[in-house]
């Protein structure tokens, strides 16, 4: 029997991903963390109230917490099998879907989580690539370029706007001096 199972290997479950157990099992260790302080405390107030009275009333008490602990785990056990064969049924839909190519959406907890796949059809209603945004800066001119011919009228523009940029401290004043004789040179050619 070992023989026949040992063909069949299924890949690891990725823990990137995920799934209802992974969800379920992370909020279980949450509320559980949160609420071991909270019984702790109210169970050493109380105990010390009733060590008071007696001890047969702690032994009750002792049995009752017994008892409890019984049946939770009991109804535990119960609760995991039924929640791993509702994420098994939900990997079968999702799984299935994919290989439709089919759309699908699963509601789970009344509606409070829905889980949704769209498959080969739902990407044609998809719009296209959005398409990458312009550079804030623009490329730096070559320098094997042949520099274009510029108007006087630009070059007067030109040469106020570095001259604001020195005057205010973004460019030091041998940069301003290269690049107006970069400006003089382009208008003369």
């Amino acid at each position: 029997m070992g023989k026949f199972f040992s063909k069949f290997k299924t890949a690891p479950p990725d823990p990137a991903v995920s799934t209802w157990s992974n969800l379920s099992q992370f909020y279980g260790l949450l509320i559980f963390l949160i609420a071991v302080p909270f019984v702790l405390i109210v169970a050493l107030v109380w105990l010390t109230g009733i060590l008071g009275f007696s001890v047969w009333i702690f032994a009750g008490f002792a049995v009752l917490c017994g008892l409890a602990v019984w049946r939770l785990s009991k109804k535990w056990s119960s609760l995991k099998a039924q929640m791993a064969n509702q994420t098994s049924n939900l990997h079968d839909i999702m799984r299935e879907a994919a290989k439709d190519g089919k759309d699908v959406e699963v509601s789970l907890l009344n509606g409070v989580l829905t889980l949704r796949y769209r498959g080969q059809q739902g990407r044609d209603a998809l719009p296209a690539a959005i398409p990458a945004a312009p550079l804030a800066l623009a490329a730096p001119v070559h320098l094997e370029a042949a520099p274009e011919v510029l108007q006087p009228e630009r070059v007067r523009e030109e040469l106020q706007e570095f001259l604001r940029l020195r005057d205010t401290g973004v460019i030091s004043p041998e940069e301003f001096e290269r690049i107006k004789a970069g400006l003089l040179q382009r208008m003369s050619a």
